[in-house]
C-alpha cells in the first residue's frame, strides 16, 4: 500500500510540474506577441502619425534556426473621413528576421478603385471611394465638392457596403449602396428634418 500512495504521489507532482511549465510557455509567448504588437504600434505612428492605424492579425512563425518570431499585419488609413482614403498594409516580423521585409500591400490610391480587372470592394476605404466615383454617383460627387465638410459613415453589409455622406452645413444627406462587386445599388438623397 505504501509504494501505490508513493507512486501515486509522485505522479500527481509530475502532473503539476507539467502544468507549471506550461503555464509559465503561455504567459511568456503572450507577453512576446504583446511586445510586437507594441512595437509595431509605436513604429507606425512615429512614421504615419495622423494615420488610422490598427493590427489585423499577429501569426507565430519559425525561422530555419527554430527560433520564433511573430508575422505582424498592420493596416494603416490616411484620411479615413475623406471623400479619398489611403490604405495600405504594411508586414512586419518581430523580432526582425534575416530576409528583406516585403514592401507595403497599397489597397487604395489617388481616389481609384476597380479601374482594372474583377471588382471586389472588401474595405470600407474602398467603398467610400466608390460610392463618389463609380458610374452612377455624379449627384454624390457634386454634394461632396459643393460641401467641403461631409463625412462618410461606412456600414458593412451582407455583400455590400452603405456609405452615408453628411455635412452639417446641407439641407440634406446622401446614402449610397455599394456592392461588393462595386456595383451601386442605390442612392438615396434624405432630406433632413
Amino acid at each position: 500500500m505504501a509504494i501505490s500512495r508513493e507512486v501515486l504521489l509522485i505522479v500527481l507532482l509530475l502532473i503539476v510540474i507539467a502544468v507549471l511549465v506550461k503555464l509559465i510557455e503561455f504567459f511568456q509567448i503572450n507577453v512576446v506577441e504583446s511586445d510586437a504588437s507594441n512595437f509595431v504600434r509605436e513604429d507606425l505612428r512615429t512614421k504615419y502619425p495622423l494615420a488610422d492605424i490598427a493590427i489585423m492579425s499577429i501569426t507565430s512563425r519559425y525561422n530555419e534556426a527554430g527560433g520564433k518570431y511573430f508575422e505582424v499585419k498592420a493596416r494603416v488609413t490616411e484620411g479615413a473621413d475623406t471623400s479619398c482614403p489611403e490604405r495600405m498594409h504594411i508586414f512586419y516580423n518581430y523580432p526582425a528576421q534575416n530576409f528583406v521585409p516585403q514592401q507595403p500591400e497599397v489597397i487604395t490610391h489617388k481616389c481609384t478603385v476597380c479601374t482594372e480587372g474583377i471588382c471586389t470592394i472588401a474595405f470600407p476605404e474602398e467603398a467610400i471611394i466608390a460610392s463618389h466615383t463609380r458610374k452612377g454617383t455624379s449627384d454624390v460627387h457634386s454634394y461632396i465638392q459643393s460641401n467641403g465638410n461631409a463625412v462618410p459613415t461606412v456600414t458593412e453589409k451582407t455583400d455590400s457596403w452603405e456609405v452615408m455622406w453628411n455635412s452639417e452645413t446641407a439641407d440634406a444627406y446622401y446614402v449610397v449602396n455599394v456592392h461588393r462587386n462595386g456595383d451601386i445599388l442605390g442612392i438615396e438623397r434624405v432630406a433632413k428634418a
